[in-house]
């Protein structure tokens, strides 16, 4: 077994391993890198000045249902080209269809309705699928002549991104950032004023799961275009088999679009080239490229979909704006817009009854996959199928993510109380064995990775650092009690556990062609023999005595000197390590080893959870339901102590039935809340399994404090263990079972009342024993059978009760079972004869 500091040279070896398989072999790696950026430079720059010089309508590609003598034209740009093959044929589908959706959306554009300006903000709706008019696989491009220069990987393979299910789910989030650039230019922001904007830079992150096709969850960044007073944005995808930034003008919908975005792009997108020519060597990242921080983009693509989106804005509700009936009209809608939209920005106060939703209508098309995906709502669907893309507002979204912090903080808060009432419950030996080791550290482990969580999140967190951090000190807080709390555990259980490896270890012999010990020479063992024989024979058996797993300090004393008596009389070793492996084996698990498995088993899950985002949904969701299982399986571990320890309560009921609510309030937010903000589709089965599975652990707490904790077990399941509840009969007066005090002397009198309410036969069964408790003074009734009687009721649960007003110690003596337990928090040795008794 390695040491304790091997073990995170073995992990990081693994990880090493691990990191270097899953390395590609076939890229260009660090050397050919710089002249592939150089050459991406040089291409884009080529694009910006095709994008600069080009005009309305040089871009035409062939559509359906073009007669022969129509001209088609196309662009000097990757992916725009008539010989690279791209499905533009519905490129005039694709506008239709975006027309559409803006004319249900806000009317005719001379009569539109206002929208939203900032559309800042998470909206999130299910799409519908539909295939283009031609059909394109991969085999359909030459990517090689498409762009020379660049070493394509998973050529021959399927490309990702490529939605093939009827249905699935759209998650967008809008990065329309107010101090982006405009056209026209902002130049004083002072006397500047928004409405003079025709056009803003924007960017958006898209999830697309595909859960009915390939099950396969794909994020990709987009960037384009947003017209705010129309409520239009058009964004596309950017690689280097696709220069869709570049061409963007040239798919919009109307001429001035066109001028709108080519006058914005031209600026923008020149002044980016520039900085990145000048730091082409320090910074070789594609500032358009759709993978989301993945540098094997830069050196090593692999081809994919390419997507446009058009997304139209809905108007807002006009009863939430509380546009008074007297002042209707676009300027008062509008003007109530830039009211909210400036409170949400710089709160002041101003009072609004409630902040409207974002809605949007989105059609994706796919130039080179040849496929469409519309959002599903009105008209094409009913509004209870969906409602396209609805969502809020970034300030609300932020809002509320503090809001679910500062609780989740003033829910570990709870735990730590809870904590703490429980460590000042169990402060003595005898109640820190009762408690399991494994449940403090599943809550551990639970309080570590929330902050480990939460502290890695505070270092990117810019609006949500405040409670981030408050969630970070809790948590930290929280882990810091727990390992106290478990070192004190570990510092009692320690010497058991040292002894259960013993004894496996003498159920488990070496084997048969181990090197033995030579035997000590014959005169030497003659002599010892007969000098110890006489005094084996002459001393009497004493009765065994009981001693408890956290004091047992004498048969480790025993154990050293006998090793170091045999030791004494075999050969010396031929090597040093054997003296070494034997104390090894002696010895037990050092708490630091433990806590540190702990902290590989959490990096593991956090890691693990992260990755499982991009799973497919079903498998997704199975792996957080069997992570939130086996973390509310927290009570399981204690249940087996109480069995093992015969032991029938080790924790406070305030802490059980506490920390399991507190521990089950964030898991219920994101299975039954349906708005929370991780967007998790509620799923009350899995929570009412989750719940009733954790109600059914404290019930099964409950039945072994009430009826003992190896009530309905078989004897042989676990080892035995001493009966302070024993069924007392009259029969044992002769085998000296029966307690001290209850067997009745010779012409001493002997008091027996029968039960109330029996019938003749229990009052013949059994008699009630009075006697005086020697902790409390007060009396207690214990029920004797009768000789030769038996009463059915014994191991039923009438008979448990019963018994459960007494407790028997091994030294015979009896006590009310409230009494001895109290007694027992503090000292493990009889009140009267200062016997040593064995832990509860």
């Amino acid at each position: 077994m390695p040491q304790a500091q091997d073990n995170a040279r073995i992990f990081f070896l693994i990880f090493l391993l691990f990191w270097l398989a899953s390395s590609p072999d076939s890229g260009s790696g660090l050397i050919a890198g710089p002249n592939q950026v150089r050459n991406r430079l040089e291409h884009q720059r080529a694009a910006h000045a095709v994008l600069n010089s080009s005009a309305w309508g040089d871009f035409a590609p062939r559509l359906p249902g073009d007669p022969p003598e129509t001209e088609h034209r196309y662009l000097n740009l990757t992916g725009f080209r008539e010989e690279d093959n791209y499905a533009w044929e519905d490129l005039g589908r694709f506008k239709s269809r975006c027309d559409e959706w803006s004319q249900n959306a806000v009317g005719i554009p001379e009569s539109q309705e206002p929208v939203w300006q900032n559309v800042t903000g998470v909206v999130r709706g299910s799409w519908v699928r539909s295939n283009a008019s031609v059909t394109r696989t991969h085999s359909s491009y030459n990517l090689t002549r498409m762009s020379p220069d660049v070493t394509w990987n998973g050529v021959s393979l399927d490309w990702s991104r490529n939605a093939t299910g009827r249905e699935g789910k759209i998650l967008v989030r809008i990065n329309d950032n107010q101090d982006a650039a405009t056209e026209p230019e902002r130049v004083d922001p002072r006397i500047f004023h928004e409405d003079r904007i025709r056009a803003r830079h924007v960017s958006t992150t898209v999830t697309i799961d595909d859960v009915d096709g390939t099950g396969s969850s794909w994020e990709m960044r987009l960037h384009g275009v947003h017209w705010p007073k129309e409520g239009v944005m058009l964004f596309t995808t950017t690689s280097d088999k696709y220069a869709g930034i570049f061409g963007l003008p040239h798919l919009t919908t109307r001429p001035d679009f066109f001028e709108s975005s080519q006058a914005l792009l031209n600026r923008t997108l020149g002044t980016t080239l520039d900085k990145k020519e000048g730091q082409a060597l320090a910074d070789q990242s594609d500032p358009w490229a759709s993978t989301i921080d993945a540098p094997a983009e830069v050196w090593n693509p692999a081809p994919h979909c390419e997507y446009l989106l058009y997304i139209q804005i809905h108007p807002l509700d006009q009863d939430v704006l509380r546009v008074q009936p007297s002042l209707t009209g676009p300027e008062n809608i509008i003007k109530a817009i830039h009211d909210i939209e400036d409170e949400l920005r710089f709160p002041r106060g101003t009072p609004y009854r409630s902040t409207p939703q974002l809605q949007m209508s989105a059609i994706l098309y796919s130039p080179d996959c040849a496929f469409f995906l519309e959002s599903k709502g009105p008209p094409t669907h009913a509004p209870i199928d969906g409602k396209h893309l609805v969502g809020v507002k970034q300030e609300v979204f932020l809002h509320t993510v503090s809001t679910w912090l500062l609780g989740l903080a003033l829910v570990i808060f709870g735990q730590v109380q809870l904590l703490k009432f429980q460590m000042r419950e169990t402060s003595t030996p005898s109640t820190l064995g009762r408690v399991s080791f494994y449940t403090g550290a599943m809550m551990l482990l639970a309080d570590g990775i929330v902050f480990a969580g939460s502290a890695a999140w505070s270092l990117s967190a810019s609006n949500t650092l405040l409670p981030t951090l408050v969630v970070t000190c809790v948590a930290f807080l929280s882990m810091t009690l727990g390992i106290l709390f478990l070192s004190e555990i570990y510092k009692i259980q320690e010497p058991e556990w040292r002894r259960q490896e013993r004894g496996r270890g003498r159920q488990n012999p070496p084997p048969a062609n181990a090197p033995r010990p030579q035997p000590p020479p014959p005169d030497r063992q003659a002599t010892t023999t007969a000098d110890e024989a006489p005094t084996d024979r002459g001393r009497a058996a004493s009765p065994p005595i009981i001693i408890p797993s956290d004091q047992d300090i004498d048969a480790e004393i025993a154990e050293v000197n006998n090793a170091s008596a045999n030791n004494a009389t075999l050969p010396l070793p031929a090597t040093a390590a054997a003296p070494v492996a034997a104390n090894s084996q002696n010895s037990g698990t050092p708490i630091s080893t433990i806590f540190g498995r702990f902290v590989l088993i959490g990096i593991c899950v956090l890691f693990l959870s992260l990755a499982a985002i991009t799973w497919r949904p079903s498998i997704r969701a199975a792996y957080f339901n069997l992570v939130a299982f086996i973390y509310l399986s927290m009570w399981t571990p204690q249940i087996y102590r109480n069995v093992y320890r015969n032991c029938r309560r080790a924790l406070s009921w305030q802490f059980v039935v506490g920390q399991s609510l507190l521990r089950l309030l964030p898991i219920a937010y994101f299975y039954i809340w349906p708005k929370n903000f991780a967007f998790a589709q509620p799923d009350w089965t899995a929570f009412a399994v989750l719940a009733g599975w954790v109600w059914i652990q404290i019930w099964v707490l409950v039945g072994q404090s009430v009826l003992g904790p190896r009530f309905g077990l078989p004897s042989g399941w676990m080892p035995e263990a001493w009966e302070y509840h024993p069924v007392l009969k009259e029969d044992n007066i002769e085998a000296g079972g029966l307690p001290i005090g209850l067997v009745s002397a010779p012409g001493s009198p002997v008091l027996e009342r029968a039960r109330t309410g029996d019938d003749g036969r229990d009052k013949r069964r059994t008699n009630i024993h009075v006697i005086d408790c020697a902790i409390c003074r007060e009396v207690l009734e214990v029920p004797v059978i009768r000789v030769g009687e038996d009463d059915p009721t014994a191991g039923g649960v009438a008979g448990v009760f019963a018994r459960r007003m007494y407790m028997v110690t091994p030294c015979r003596h009896i006590f009310h079972s409230a009494c001895l337990e109290g007694w027992m928090r503090f000292r493990l040795q009889c009140p009267i004869c200062r016997e040593e008794l064995p832990p509860l």
